[in-house]
């Protein structure tokens, strides 16, 4: 079809609609994604005094139930921790998570930050509010903006639908890329000499084609994870996948307080002895559980873990284990969309990817918009008699 000069016409008008306005919304999207590549990177840089701790000479963290008992000291009464995330690196601070419910069930999540070495808590901030977003730090309100566009949660899947039509958008730009006359040379260069309308012409096709995959894996991960019971559906035809694990209750032992955290992490150790301790979910309730989650060198996502066990707060019995090493296909396809839509999956280098690939879009709306602009000004231009 893309010799067919009438097909070509469809092609082209089916990219230059969908570009020109779909086009728009994807290059605020993915100015909002290359910002979230290094999104914990920028998030300390701009909230260091809370964020970013001094490493002693020879790094010895406290106790973690040490950590917490600051933490909790320094909540208000009707706080309830949810989690303690361990440090980064060794120059951040240990999070310690905890939500607040009002009167009219409106709940505020908030952060604690503690220095791991000297359990003193260096400040804390408001973190998730659902019906005030701008109320958030900044790379949460970048966060919602490049998934909802603000506009809730509710309404992510018009970006989603609008990751569908660039998504084919991008498909048929490369079925217009490949030379008609079989000179391949000529979609992947530009000539620098020649006038302002080929150069433009020419960086859209050649920066087109060189990040069409990355555009691709980005828009297609996106998709997947806000249309995400289709995605398991889909998944769950490679092979099962099963439910999020089920960590079990607590049973209360008459006049035993709960072991603690250093003693759960101990018994987290002997389950899985190597990884880095990644956070401890805390118990919510009476019959709460201990979620250890470690993380191991080779997992793709270092946002959260996939190797958690649930540990009993009274008795120090293991109570389940997730284990990334056992799973199916279908689940290694949904653990990887994350980590491959942002980059970390690969480090630095992805991360850097996938700022790039974020601006991509604005350069090729740039340079599509001035070929659309030259062209309509040549139809305008009246033919020259003979």
């Amino acid at each position: 079809m893309g010799r067919n000069e009438r097909g070509r016409k469809i092609f082209l008008a089916t990219h230059r609609i969908i570009g020109l306005f779909a086009g728009a919304i994807l290059v605020l999207i993915g100015l909002s994604g290359s910002v979230l590549a290094f999104r914990e990177d920028i998030d300390e840089w701009l909230n260091a005094p809370l964020m970013r701790v001094e490493a002693p000479a020879r790094p010895s963290l406290r106790p973690l139930d040490e950590i917490l008992a600051a933490a909790t000291a320094a909540m208000p009464a009707d706080g309830r921790p949810e989690r303690l995330a361990l440090p980064r690196h060794a120059h951040a601070a240990a999070i310690v998570s905890y939500m607040v419910e009002t009167d009219d069930l409106d709940t505020y999540f908030h952060q604690l930050f503690v220095d791991p070495y000297t359990a003193k808590v260096t400040g804390s901030r408001l973190y998730s509010h659902g019906d005030d977003v701008l109320s958030q730090p900044l790379v949460q309100i970048v966060m919602a903006f490049h998934w909802t566009l603000l506009l809730g949660v509710n309404n992510a899947y018009l970006v989603g639908a609008i990751g569908l039509l660039l998504f084919l958008s991008i498909l048929v730009g490369l079925c217009l890329w490949r030379p008609r006359y079989g000179d391949w040379r000529l979609g992947l260069t530009i000539k620098w000499g020649a006038s302002p309308e080929r150069i433009a012409y020419d960086a859209h096709r050649s920066v087109g084609v060189y990040f069409a995959l990355l555009l691709l894996a980005t828009l297609a991960t996106g998709v997947a994870m806000i249309f995400k019971p289709a995605t398991h559906s889909l998944a769950a035809l490679l092979s099962p996948v099963r439910p999020e694990p089920d960590y079990g209750k607590s049973t209360p032992i008459a006049g035993q307080p709960p072991i603690g955290l250093d003693a759960a992490v101990a018994i987290a150790d002997r389950v899985f002895p190597a990884g880095r301790l990644h956070w401890i979910l805390l118990p919510s309730g009476e019959d709460g559980v201990y979620v250890v989650g470690k993380q191991s060198d080779d997992e793709p996502n270092r946002t959260k873990t996939f190797r958690n066990i649930g540990v009993d707060r009274y008795s120090g019995r293991v109570l389940q284990v997730q284990d990334r090493d056992d799973f199916t296909t279908g689940e290694r396809v949904l653990e990887w969309l994350f980590p491959l839509h942002c980059g970390e999956a690969f480090g630095a280098l992805g991360r850097s990817l996938v700022l790039l690939t974020g601006l991509t879009p604005l350069l090729l709306y740039v340079t599509g918009f001035l070929r659309w602009r030259h062209k309509r000004r040549a139809r305008r231009r009246p033919a020259t008699p003979i």
